[in-house]
């Protein structure tokens, strides 16, 4: 197993896949990819290495997925623009340097040695415009304060350029990229990486932004959709407030797909539950309008079976709107609804460490939301628990006793599992004493499951009911008795699918949701993929079981196979997931957590003990790890 490979297994095994929603239509990950160098040949070869996808194979979908991350830009605009925009004569060399989920990132050398970075969006990214727009100046006002940014030098949110695409120029970034030193990090780089991210994030939480939404130049903006970066009463010695302003929102959930045709609330927002609404009423309006009667995928088309209708769905999100008002405090001022500006997707490729191994620079601030505080609130995955369940104390981790014994494999997995170990560890420590206002929200009651139920209410219908309703309950009490029991039988099958979904995605050479794969183990996955398709269908009861083998659609046409063959015993990892699974979901929450900040009415009384039928407790557990 490589080292990336492996850091990505213990990274997933973080996440409690019971808790996951299980999704048929996939969303971009965000995770950039490195390209490493390819010889070329003719012309027509290098452009297309420039404008196409490289960086993976996806096991379907794929002229698609690749179509949606095709760009084909002025190659020589592009180098003249970069070359005048730090004071060069011209680009002697352009180099795709990594692609993403949203964009396409190239190195540009100048004759002298000079590098700089551009950034070129694939046609999926959204909203266009104001994604460009609002990157940009969210770079320079960060770095204004100190936080370690590039400096932009030229951008354009616009494709009508010479360049024939958005584009932005920025520095190279100092340092090197922390995953090229994540294996190799000794105890005193910990300190220094977690310490300097830690004082990185305290800059950030002390940042007196008035509004919710992501941040703009005033100048690119219409006056209706500004609101003021700070109160009027707060002091503003660089004047901020005549460059910046907070504009509609750029999560891609707020524009994906037909969302950006719609008349939606995209902010920005002075009151925080405006915000929840806005997430809830998006996903109504799209599913009232666009939502059709779907079939979920298997396995989990063997619990939920035939057709769902949307109606079931629009039902639930009317229940989230109803609770909405009462999941953060009433008045704006309290802390916990502070506008907050935090780095969307921390990753050891985005951040760049000196010498030392001091955060010198971070990188791919796209998508830069301002949330209230408590949704904001959590570990950045860099630094994310990655066990199941939280610690007992407060010791500093160590390895297993019986590592001298273990084989080298072992070995390797138990030194990644002990690093990542250690920067949670470290980073709750620090994070503690120098932060907080974090350390306050992270204490606050119920948080993981206010913040789960408002994540749920923003996603997509699919067919899935049942991760919605499972957030809804594990905050209100608003079901009958017998409704509980039958959806918490059904809501265990469905995390045992979800469990089963990942084991089969990891087998699969470690598939994404849309199906992505390394193009290196593509021709190996594809086979492998080909034979479970064959082995799934041999499960089957009848001829119209088998029938499904030449049907499209892979796992989808699967869903006539006998329950009784879901789970069938694959071997040690799974049973240690669910074992896992089932440890999550019986830790129970201390009294202490079950009050909401604000009282709500009896019509929506607090689900303060659901009991699973079988005695274990059906609210998912605190998931951060506090400090006293």
């Amino acid at each position: 197993m490589t080292n990336c490979a492996l850091a990505s297994k213990i990274v997933r095994s973080a996440r409690p896949l019971g808790l996951n929603s299980y999704r048929g239509s996939a969303i971009p990950t965000r995770r950039f990819t490195v390209i490493s160098g390819r010889n070329l040949g003719s012309l027509k070869e290098q452009q297309d290495e420039l404008f196409s996808y490289t960086s993976g194979r996806y096991l379907y979908n794929e002229k698609l997925r690749l179509a949606e991350r095709y760009v084909k830009f002025n190659i020589e605009a592009l180098k003249k623009i970069a070359a005048e925009s730090v004071g060069r004569q011209n680009v002697t060399h352009i180099t795709k340097l990594a692609e993403g989920g949203f964009n396409r990132v190239f190195l540009l050398t100048m004759e002298d040695g000079f590098e700089v970075i551009a950034k070129i969006p694939y046609p999926l990214a959204v909203p266009k415009h104001f994604t460009t727009e609002s990157e940009v100046a969210t770079l320079d006002f960060l770095r204004s304060k100190g936080i370690p940014v590039p400096p932009v030098y030229a951008w354009s949110s616009k494709s009508e350029n010479t360049v024939g695409a958005e584009y932005i120029v920025m520095e190279k970034a100092p340092g090197q990229p922390l995953e090229n030193r994540w294996f190799t990090l000794s105890p005193k780089e910990r300190v220094r990486l977690v310490t300097s991210y830690v004082e990185v994030e305290r800059k950030l939480f002390c940042l007196p932004i008035d509004a919710y939404g992501s941040l703009y130049y005033k100048e690119n903006l219409p006056t209706h959709l500004q609101a003021d970066i700070y109160a009027p009463e707060t002091p503003d010695e660089s004047g901020d407030t005549k460059r910046f302003c907070v504009g509609p929102i750029v999560d891609y959930m707020f524009w994906r797909g037909k969302r950006d045709g719609l008349e939606l609330d995209r902010g920005p927002w002075r009151d925080p539950h405006d915000y929840l609404r806005a997430i809830g009423t998006r996903e109504l309006e799209w599913t009232r309008r666009f939502g059709t009667s779907r079939q979920n995928s298997f396995p989990h088309n063997t619990m939920l079976d035939g057709e769902i209708s949307p109606e079931l769905y629009t039902d639930l999100l009317e229940k989230y709107l109803a609770l909405s008002a009462y999941l953060l405090p009433k008045s704006k001022g309290h802390l916990l609804n502070r506008p907050t500006l935090r780095h969307p997707d921390l990753n050891p490729g985005n951040i760049f460490v000196s010498d030392e191994c001091e955060v010198s620079c971070i990188i791919d601030w796209q998508h830069t939301t301002i949330l209230p505080l408590l949704l904001a609130a959590g570990n950045p995955a860099l630094f994310d628990n990655p066990d199941p369940t939280p610690p007992k104390d407060y010791a500093s981790p160590s390895l297993p006793e019986n590592y001298a014994s273990l084989n080298a494999e072992e070995k390797e997995y138990a030194d990644e599992l002990h690093r990542r170990r250690m920067l949670f560890y470290l980073y709750m420590i620090f994070n503690g004493k120098d932060n907080k206002d974090h350390l306050a929200a992270l204490r606050t009651p119920l948080l993981a499951q206010r913040q789960h139920l408002i994540e749920r209410a923003g996603m997509p219908w699919t067919g899935n009911t049942v991760t919605l309703q499972g957030a809804l309950m594990r905050v209100v009490d608003g079901f009958g008795a017998e409704e509980a029991k039958a959806f918490y039988e059904l809501e265990e099958n469905w995390f045992k699918g979800n469990m089963l979904v990942e084991h089969w995605k990891e087998g699969l050479g470690g598939m994404s949701e849309d199906g992505w794969v390394r193009s290196e183990v593509f021709e190996g996955v594809a086979e492998k993929n080909r034979e479970l398709k064959k082995e799934w269908i041999a499960l089957g009861d009848d001829d119209e079981d088998r029938a499904c083998e030449g049907r499209e659609g892979g796992i989808a046409a699967l869903g006539q196979v006998a329950q009784d063959s879901l789970f069938p015993a694959i071997g040690p990892q799974l049973a240690f997931l669910y074992l896992s699974m089932n440890i999550y979901m019986a830790n129970k929450l201390p009294p202490s957590t079950l009050a909401l900040v604000d009282t709500i009415p009896p019509s929506l009384a607090l689900n303060r003990a659901t009991v699973h039928p079988g005695g274990s407790c059906r609210n998912a557990p605190a998931t951060t790890h506090m400090i006293a």
